[in-house]
């Protein structure tokens, strides 16, 4: 950037460690201002205090959400950096119709501990480790629920994405059967994780177990609702830490409560915080955790570290560590040389 002083980062941010990576920034020579807390909508005059100035945008932006409303009156953007993996709260199309790069938490650290938190609810599910927790706590020491092994078991995921194929691999040794549905894989991809291809129907009728792991889009909205987990084996397990809106949740407990499925791992819910009085928080055949079930130290130290970087090679037009919209790099630097 070129003769305009400092560059002005707006930052919106949710809980987590995220501080760290607006220290950065200042220290980098930024800006940094910062959403109130307290705003719940943008108002006209919280997008002209905000919009016009901003030349890059950061966050989670928990409560307002980025949409094109805003970023059409930002003409000095350069880069959004969600400083976690989703970007669902951002309008991504919308940055991308605009030329702007929308960079993202993708760290080893992230998908890989999503991946080592989905081998240990397969096992947990598998093995019945709720239901022997609840025997012990209500005073039985045996008979308890014995669970299953893992071994042997048919593994399902709807997605075969970095967090899919770290599942997989992981699995190696297991002796289970690993089955994915993914229009998007490459096959020689998944031949080499031993990963059996089959078409979604197929996948819901033999997994013993089943994750979606897919982005939350039109697409994959509920995409396991009443029908799909009717075609589910009687007696499998669900486990949900992509994304909340892909399970249709009432249908979810009616399965449980019948006995169709037995077990439920939940971390990512359709509404978050998920009410206080959902049934699925304390359901005796659920798992339930607050989106954070793969989440480690390790990952806290690296995100805002990763999210003020990604903003700092945004600023100095150069290609962030983790693009969401890679589609739109052409455009993106014909966007900064005309800031420029």
């Amino acid at each position: 950037m070129t003769g305009r002083g400092k560059p002005v980062v707006v930052a919106s941010f949710g809980a987590g460690p995220h501080a760290v990576a607006a220290e950065m920034l200042q220290a980098a020579g930024c800006d940094v201002r910062v959403i109130p807390a307290s705003a719940g909508e943008w108002t006209a005059a919280l997008i002209a205090e905000f919009a016009p100035v901003a030349d890059a945008w950061i966050g989670t932006f928990p409560r307002l959400t980025l949409p094109r409303a805003v970023l059409e009156h930002a003409p000095r953007t350069r880069v959004i950096a969600s400083s976690i993996i989703g970007t669902e709260t951002i309008d991504v199309a919308a940055a991308t119709d605009l030329g702007i790069v929308v960079a993202h938490g993708a760290v080893a650290e992230n998908y890989d501990g999503m991946a080592e938190a989905g081998v240990m609810l397969i096992a947990a599910l598998l093995k019945n480790l709720p239901g022997k927790v609840a025997a012990l706590a209500e005073g039985r020491w045996k008979p308890i629920p014995a669970g299953r092994m893992v071994d042997g078991a048919v593994i399902g995921m709807i997605g075969l994405g970095r967090i899919g194929q770290g599942i997989a691999r992981r699995l190696a040794g297991w002796n289970c059967r690993i089955v994915a549905t993914d229009p998007y894989v490459d096959p020689l991809l998944a031949a080499r994780l031993d990963v059996e291809m089959l078409p979604l129907d197929q996948l819901l009728a033999q997994a013993d177990v089943v994750l979606p792991l897919v982005t939350l889009s039109a697409e994959t909205r509920n995409i396991i609702d009443r029908a799909a987990i009717a075609r589910m084996k009687r007696g499998a397990v669900l486990i949900n830490m992509g994304r909340g809106g892909c399970v249709d949740e009432t249908a979810l407990l009616e399965a449980l409560d019948s006995g169709h499925l037995s077990g439920a791992a939940i971390d990512t819910w359709d509404i978050e915080p998920t009410p206080l009085d959902n049934p699925l928080r304390r359901h005796p055949r659920v798992i339930a955790t607050g989106h954070a079930v793969g989440h480690s130290e390790e990952l806290y130290r690296r995100l805002p570290v990763v999210a003020a970087e990604n903003v700092l090679l945004g600023l100095a037009g150069k290609k962030p560590l983790h693009v969401r919209n890679p589609e739109v790099l052409g455009a993106w630097h014909e966007r900064m040389a005309a800031l420029d």
